[in-house]
């Protein structure tokens, strides 16, 4: 690369742009990375009109954190420590823990004095290239790095971030081998879930969706989902007691964004002593027409999913580089800074005709 590279800027209220930034330099014990591709998040529609709420996040930024690339240059302090090597295929762990806070120290993964590349690294701070937006990005010490196979095309693994906390999630809800599963929301994330499920052991796993989401149930089933429910043509309660012999879901796992219809739909579907997960952003949205009695007697057990661990994007990493699952089946759409416009539309459901499992953002050499 010359002295500058290029970058999708997001400044905060809804607009956004393409700039030439300064080339990064590897930081003191760090590295610069040639980003390969970066997948698009619904969470970067928030951040495009103000923020998600990630603490210390800053306009304006270069967003991205779904982010494979290769070692560009790298210290000799990260090379030692992080195990690679200049030209090295990796994916980037956006969350940049201080090391010293109390939860660092016990092992904790909830460190109070994180960065977040793509949220909270802004564009004044030296080239202003923290995201995956940009053709390439400096990266910090105490990064963590994960090697990745050379022979997958950059937009099939740029999933890993999404299955990461995928994988969380089924373990905080305590999915166990045998387990019915019911995903609300095939979005990149909720199909990220099915995989998750049956990796886990889960024998039957059921995606809900509307009308809306047709290809996206199609993705699901071609992932393996048992069934598909559209929940505005068939009652989704019948339909999963008569797959199930009316004993329900042991799981329901909420990854339905911004409509708080699936909570209460959730409690309905679950069995008594399940468990619903809710990791689908309502935007603080009130919940109408949850019935809280209903958690009570029937001795629900509701767990919040937000994020991943370090240990589950070890796991997600090994899970999307195996081959366990067809990896083409989410990679959905593919732009560039030339088209980011697209990409952005595509994100946001606001192109006619037009739906995407997953949208990734695609570097030139």
């Amino acid at each position: 690369m010359g002295a500058t590279v290029r970058a999708g800027v997001f400044t905060g209220d809804g607009k956004w742009d393409v700039r030439e930034l300064s080339a990064p330099r590897p930081p003191a014990g760090g590295a610069v990375l040639q980003v390969e591709a970066v997948g698009l998040c619904g969470s970067d529609l928030a951040q495009l009109h103000g923020g998600v709420g990630v603490p210390g996040e800053t306009f304006p930024v270069v967003p991205g954190h779904e982010i494979v690339g290769r070692i560009d240059a790298i210290t000799a302090e990260a090379a030692d420590a992080w195990g690679v090597a200049e030209g090295d295929r990796v994916c980037v762990d956006e969350i940049l823990r201080c090391g010293a806070c109390a939860a660092c120290r016990s092992g904790d993964p909830e460190c109070s004095g994180m960065h977040v590349y793509g949220y909270t690294l802004g564009i004044e701070r030296e080239s202003g290239c923290w995201g995956g937006y940009a053709e390439q990005m400096a990266l910090l010490p105490r990064t963590n790095v994960h090697r990745l196979p050379n022979d997958i095309p950059a937009a099939e693994l740029t999933m890993f971030e999404p299955m990461a906390n995928a994988i969380y999630w089924v373990q905080r809800s305590g999915v166990q081998v045998g387990d019915t599963v019911v995903v609300q929301g095939p979005g990149h994330q909720g199909l990220a879930c099915l995989v998750a499920a049956r990796a886990a052991g889960a024998s039957c796993v059921v995606v809900t969706g509307t009308s809306g989401d047709t290809a996206r149930l199609e993705a699901a089933r071609a992932l393996g989902a048992d069934a598909t429910i559209d929940v505005e043509a068939e009652d989704p309660v019948a339909c999963l007691g008569e797959i199930t012999g009316g004993r329900m879901a042991d799981v329901v796992m909420d990854l339905a964004a911004v409509t708080t219809a699936t909570i209460p739909l959730a409690v309905t579907l679950v069995r008594n002593r399940g468990t619903v997960l809710l990791a689908g952003l309502k935007h603080f949205k009130p919940v109408e027409g949850l019935l809280t009695d209903l958690i009570v007697l029937r001795q629900l057990t509701l767990v919040g999913g937000a994020g991943f661990t370090p240990a589950s994007m070890r796991v997600a990493v090994d899970l999307v580089a195996s081959g366990r699952f067809d990896r083409s089946v989410l990679v959905g759409d593919v732009v560039t800074l030339d088209t980011l416009d697209e990409g952005i539309a595509l994100l946001a459901r606001s192109l006619p005709g037009r739906d995407s499992v997953h949208v990734s953002l695609v570097h030139g050499s």
